[in-house]
């Protein structure tokens, strides 16, 4: 039987089907196993709909980073994007954290018949089945995997791991952010591009949070997105109305986005560029364009 629930304004439904139930929250599935080694091990439901609290949780936090993104921050929307035409959803798969060996990952691929509906065509992602959202924004995080995706075909870890860990900063609190006064003298030495270049995740504290801090990128989360975005336990989804560097990282995608041509010319054509996205080559065309922004000193 099909489970209708009217929350946040969102349609909410439980799909069973014959090998899991799929829990919908707007554009957003959360497919999951209910028994197993690959169930989500909290299966608390506080609210008695028969849907473990935590799969609803982990939709609520990627529709609430959609919403600030694309309607507060003007951030494509990777479901409007050239890239992924004809896509009509995101669809999460919790999985195993034993097998996955990490707690999430963001497919670049169009899942072309779709676990809800064969007929439709869907954006990935994969969450272990430990995740808490209040406490983890791995949910978030894959989602800016997405919105990379569809900007752009640019690639390495220091951009891709490093500015999605910046984008937790969207359901997180930071307490204490990098301090940016150095990073004008910084990103003229090529010391400092080599040790970014070769780090992943630190890169949000190495590169891009002081990015953000230099060009005084204060941005400010509104209240009634504040207000909408709940738990099923109550507890707030956005934990602070600060986020440092929404502007300046959409312009740093538009930049990477724009730089595609040049990097084209650089490889010798599309295809080579792309078998060689993670060449130096390619690196320092992108950071050139970070420069430019920073150069500015305003978004």
């Amino acid at each position: 039987m099909k489970i209708l629930l009217m929350v946040l304004g969102f349609l909410f439904a439980v799909l069973p089907t014959a090998e899991a139930a799929i829990y919908q929250q707007g554009i957003v599935y959360v497919i999951y196993d209910e028994e197993g080694a690959a169930a989500p091990k909290n299966k608390t439901d506080i609210n008695a709909n028969g849907v473990p609290d935590v799969v609803e949780d982990i939709a609520t936090q990627i529709n609430a980073a959609r919403e600030l993104f694309k309607d507060v921050f003007n951030y494509p929307d990777p479901l409007g994007s050239e890239r992924y035409k004809n896509v009509t959803s995101i669809e999460v798969d919790i999985g195993a954290k034993e097998v996955m060996k990490n707690n999430g990952y963001a497919f670049s691929a169009v899942r072309k018949n779709s676990k809800h509906n064969p007929k439709e065509r869907a954006l990935q992602i994969q969450v272990a089945n430990t995740i808490n959202p209040h406490k983890n924004s791995t949910p978030a995080h894959e989602y800016f995997h997405l919105i990379q995706h569809g900007v752009t075909r640019c690639r390495g870890t220091w951009y891709s791991e490093g500015m999605a860990k910046w984008s937790q900063d969207s359901v997180t609190k930071i307490k204490k952010y990098p301090d940016g006064k150095n990073l004008p003298t910084l990103l003229k030495s090529k010391t400092f591009e080599q040790e970014v270049f070769k780090v992943s995740y630190d890169a949000s504290n190495l590169l891009w949070y002081p990015l953000a801090v230099n060009m005084n990128d204060k941005a400010k989360i509104p209240s009634s997105l504040m207000k909408k975005y709940k738990y099923v336990d109550g507890a707030p989804v956005f934990q602070d109305n600060i986020i440092y560097g929404a502007n300046v990282m959409r312009e740093v995608l538009k930049s990477f986005k724009a730089r595609e041509a040049l990097l084209t010319k650089e490889f010798g054509s599309w295809d080579e560029w792309i078998k060689n996205r993670n060449d130096e080559r390619s690196y320092k065309i992108m950071f050139d364009g970070i420069k430019e922004i920073q150069a500015k000193g305003k978004i």
